[in-house]
């Protein structure tokens, strides 16, 4: 016997309907949650009086016999409907009929794979949260290291105003922060117990609910058992984290695959990072890049693959919701790989500052400087905007630059001007007379540079307490020490 029912059946079940219907290729990652949750539900057992310490100790060790047994890859899943079969067939084998049968009293599969969800996604909202805090570490060190660099910045892919490159750069870091933050907020509505709800009504039994919630680690349980059994929100809400974080990796890729080009060429990619063509021998491809751009949409695609797998569904369990560890277990998958690489993508590429700086003397980068100082001398904005504007038609039509007005050009204006008026349209001087909070002054950018690496830090104390937490709820529950 390799599933947990079919008591009141006159016939096995079709082999092809089994085969239609096993969950075990997906799930089966979920072995040491499994394990876990069920040494913390034998425990409350043993509390309540249901099964007596020495059936407890004996269900406990047959628990970590199965770990170490798969971890070894001494087990076939294969068999086994679902990872929940296979752990307790197996320990009915180690433990015995007597004991071993004892171990699913008032839980059923509905509630047990909700928790190893629960668990494993808690698990890996710290890792990712990690992953993010790679890239923003190298953005960070690679604003330190070119904060003199400036740069066009640009709306609507034409030249705007002049930026320092590490102030594009920071966008990006705290860009990757929000995405921290909604993933922390997430782990909240992730780590609620849910065990103890049942097939969907509860147990008439004596469980102690947050006794199990304590041995785990989880602060609070899951209030209505309907709720609990069905309830997916929290790994559809983690996926819409990932999904805008893609987002985001996306237009970092873009800017890269935009930037490395001949066209821009503000950017070197070290060549490990690079392809050629099997064809064009000059070729050099920023294929990482845009392969960040191209993961998005399979991790947004497992957002709306889980929200139709949901839609219109009735309370409690069906079994529907066994299709939402594929488009789980795809995108975290995604998500780890490509928050690495690109981590040492961003270490490795390197800007050409000459390239920068010839740019900025295209597309009349300071005209707003000009507007600006208008202003500061007594002139009304729009006024002064549509005399730099007026400025700006004649020179483009004559392919001069604001560098080559004269002051007699000045006009109503030419008082206004001092002689060292060059100064307020020199691209690189424009950067620094920025003031406003969050501009891309250097005295802005060593400030964000600052309130990021503070950031990074508390990203990684509060990984590191979880993970602390976590592990020693591993460790009290199954003697021994695991990767978490």
């Amino acid at each position: 016997m390799t599933n947990l029912w079919g008591s009141r059946m006159e016939k096995g079940l079709d082999q092809e309907v089994k085969e239609f219907s096993t969950s075990i290729p997906e799930d089966f990652f979920l072995y040491k949650y499994d394990l876990w949750g069920s040494a913390a539900h034998c425990k409350m057992l043993e509390k309540v009086g249901i099964i007596s310490e020495k059936e407890s100790k004996e269900i406990l060790r047959g628990l970590r016999v199965i770990f170490q047994e798969i971890e070894e890859g001494k087990v076939d899943p294969s068999p086994f409907e679902d990872i929940h079969s296979l752990v307790e067939i197996r320990l009915r084998e180690i433990a015995g009929e007597k004991i071993g049968g004892k171990l699913h009293t008032a839980r059923s599969r509905n509630d047990q794979v909700v928790l190893d969800e629960r668990l494993f996604l808690r698990e890996k909202i710290g890792e990712v949260i990690e992953k993010i805090s790679f890239l923003q570490e190298a953005l960070l060190r690679k604003a330190q290291e070119n904060k003199d660099v400036v740069m066009p910045g640009y709306t609507h892919l034409q030249p705007a105003q002049p930026v320092l490159f590490a102030h594009h750069l920071l966008a990006y870091f705290f860009m990757f922060q929000r995405d921290i933050e909604r993933l922390e907020d997430t782990r909240k509505r992730v780590n609620v117990l849910p065990l103890g709800a049942g097939a969907l009504s509860g147990t008439s039994l004596p469980i102690d609910r947050q006794y199990v919630a304590e041995l785990l680690a989880f602060p609070r349980v899951q209030e209505n058992s309907m709720d609990a059994v069905s309830d997916r929100d929290f790994i559809l809400e983690f996926l819409g984290g990932l999904s805008i974080l893609f987002l985001h990796l996306s237009r970092w890729g873009e800017e890269i695959v935009l930037w490395s080009s001949p066209a821009f060429h503000f950017l070197e990619i070290d060549d490990a990072f690079t392809t050629g063509s099997s064809i064009m021998p000059q070729k050099k491809n920023p294929d990482v890049a845009e392969l960040l751009r191209g993961k998005t949409g399979e991790v947004l695609s497992s957002w709306v693959s889980l929200a139709i797998t949901l839609k219109g569904l009735p309370l409690t369990y069906n079994r529907d919701l066994q299709q939402d560890k594929p488009p789980l277990f795809r995108a975290t998958k995604e998500t780890l790989s490509s928050l690495r690489i690109a981590a040492r993508l961003t270490q490795n590429i390197f800007p050409d500052r000459e390239s920068m700086k010839k740019a900025l003397s295209v597309g009349f980068l300071t005209a707003t400087d000009l507007c600006e100082y208008l202003v500061g001398q007594g002139v009304p904005f729009r006024r002064a905007h549509a005399w730099v504007g007026e400025m700006v038609k004649k020179l483009s039509a004559s392919g001069k630059h604001l560098r080559d007005l004269k002051k007699e050009d000045w006009g109503e204006y030419q008082h206004l001007f001092p002689e060292n008026w060059e100064e307020i349209i020199d691209e690189e001087k424009s950067v620094r007379r920025k003031i406003s909070e969050g501009s891309t002054s250097p005295r802005e950018v060593e400030r964000e540079i600052k309130i990021g690496e503070e950031l990074l830090a508390q990203s990684r104390e509060r990984v590191s307490s979880w993970r602390k937490i976590e592990q020693e709820s591993w460790e009290n529950l199954m003697g021994g020490s695991c990767v978490l």
